[in-house]
Parts: structure tokens; sequence; C-alpha cells
């Protein structure tokens, strides 16, 4: 099969199951220029190499070229066009300066306590509404916008489940929530329900005034307002602040030194957690994984305890 048939069916396979795909389609049409229509078998590793890294140092741009032909190479020997992927893996990492911040739940708690702020008549929901939608997000470990995109229907209180719709990747997956979250979102469910009427399962579960979904500039603007009055800020030196999206790189960092302090195989944890993110795979949940003080000090725990263990078996 040469090379640009073979591109031309996977883009069409991609976007007849709704992936918009237009940054991998100008990214595969590159490689069809770099490598000419030779056959599919005839790719190279060095050629591919060449095609991700070009010249100078890796970029992320290099891993997003890296990311897409890896899923057109997978594509190919899913169907005998090849027996082997060229792409050596892993795949480029490039070097970065940034670091997401992990907030305590000390400042967690601050953050919450901040909504009262945003109490007005004219919304009286307002405070509650973005308390709530700040639990959610750090409790499930949902992206703003899966948040957002909540329906009345997409939320059983009774099994305890978000259901998560068409998110990134173009994934649905259901999120399991503990007793406290449920109970919080029971909470806000009975208000807002005391407030105005339910218009049935497809009404937004966090309306905004008006009763459509609060948008993510509006939660943006909102949290960078909470966070400044609960003083959650990284020192004036730095480039970044905290983020909203942190809270969901918190709830992962927790989970993890939360499996630390209980003994649990952390590393046999990191699918289930990929999984519960919706995460494509273990790598892309590893990236969320930063070296805290909290986390540096639950494994040193951890290794003193087989230390310990290891001078009784020896002894």
């Amino acid at each position: 099969m040469k090379l640009l048939a073979a591109l031309a069916a996977y883009v069409k396979l991609k976007q007849s199951l709704g992936a918009v795909f237009a940054a991998d389609r100008r990214i595969l049409r590159s490689l069809g220029h770099h490598v000419g229509d030779v056959p599919v078998d005839a790719i190279t590793t060095d050629a591919c190499r060449a095609f991700c890294l070009g010249s100078g140092a890796v970029t992320r741009f290099a891993e997003r070229k890296h990311q897409t032909l890896r899923g057109f190479f997978d594509y190919l020997t899913a169907r005998g066009h090849l027996t082997v992927s060229p792409l050596v893996e892993p795949g480029p990492r490039a070097v970065r300066s940034f670091q997401p911040y992990i907030y305590t739940h000390a400042e967690l708690q601050r953050l919450l306590d901040a909504t009262t702020i945003l109490a007005t008549p004219r919304w009286p929901l307002r405070a509650l509404t973005f308390r709530t939608l700040l639990l959610t997000l750090y409790g499930a470990g949902l992206r703003a916008g899966e948040a957002l995109r909540l329906r009345d229907g997409d939320v059983d209180l009774d099994a305890r489940v978000l259901a998560i719709w068409d998110t990134k990747f173009f994934k649905s997956r259901l999120v399991p929530i503990g007793k406290d979250l449920s109970i919080a979102l029971t909470t806000f469910r009975a208000r807002r329900y005391g407030q105005a009427p339910a218009t049935g399962d497809a009404m937004a579960f966090f309306p905004s005034r008006t009763g459509a979904a609060v948008t993510l500039g509006c939660l943006e603007r909102t949290f960078v307002r909470l966070r400044m009055h609960a003083g959650v800020h990284r020192p004036v030196s730095d480039r970044w602040q905290p983020r909203l999206h942190d809270l969901r790189h918190s709830f992962a960092m927790h989970r993890v030194i939360a499996r630390y302090r209980a003994g649990d195989d952390v590393q046999a944890g990191l699918p289930l957690l990929a999984t519960y993110l919706g995460h494509r795979n273990v790598s892309g949940t590893q990236s969320y994984l930063t070296m805290t003080p909290a986390l540096l000090a639950a494994a040193s725990q951890r290794f003193a305890g087989y230390a310990a263990l290891a001078g009784q078996v020896a002894s």
C-alpha cells in the first residue's frame, strides 16, 4: 500500500468517527511531502526520526508529530499493512520548565471558603454554584469543560456516578465519586430545584443566572478572583500562577500520595488512575505527577518501612 493512499484512508476513518483531526491531518500531509509516495513498508526509522525532530532541539511539536505518527502506524499494523511500526519508542520528550501547582488541603479549603465573597441577590446560588464546581473539579478530577458540560441526566447520585460524554480524545467514561462529593452535589441540586424547577435531564447541572451552563471564561475569571482572595499564589518571581486546571493535577497527586501512605502498589494503581482521568495511556497520567514534599515524605516513609523489614529479616 502506498503512503498517500494510506494517509487518505486513515484521515477519512478518523473524521468519520467524529474526530476534527485538523492538526493531525496537516502533520500527516507533511509526512507525505517529507518521504514521498513510497510503499508504507519502505518508511524507515531514520525517516520518521528526521521528520519528527528536524535539525534542532526537541520541541513540544516534535512530541505531537510523534504521537500522530504513532496512531497512523498503529492503524497500519492493525490492518496488516505493516508487521512492525518504524517509530522508535518512547518518543521524543521536550524539556519542560513549567510545573503544575499542587494545592495543599489547607489551600483547597481556603479556596472553598473564599466563595462566600460571590454572594449576590441577583444570583442567589452564585456562591454555592462555584463552591460546588470547585469541589467537583477536585473531588472527581474532572477537566473544567467536562464539569461545565454536565447535564442533569449525567449525574446519578443514587449510584454515585458521573457520565462524561465526548470529551478530550473523543472518549466517554463513567466517573465514580465519593460519598462527600455526592452529598455536596445532592445539596446543590436540592437548592437549585428550590430556586427554579427542573427542566429535564438536558438542563445544565451547573447553570448560570440565565439558566444556560456556566461558561469556561466565567469560571476561569471567578477562579482567579477566588485564588487572589484566598492568598494562594506562587512567588512573584515565578512566571505562572496556580491555575484552575491544577485542581486536576492536585487530585492525581493526592491519590498517589494516599496510595503510598496506605502501603498500596503505586505502579499497579497508575493504569486505574489513568482510566479514571480519561487519559489514553499511563504516560499521560505520569506527566501529571510532580515531586512534592508530601510525595517525597510518603515515599521516604515507604522506603523506611522496607528498610526496617529488611533489617529484621537480616537479623
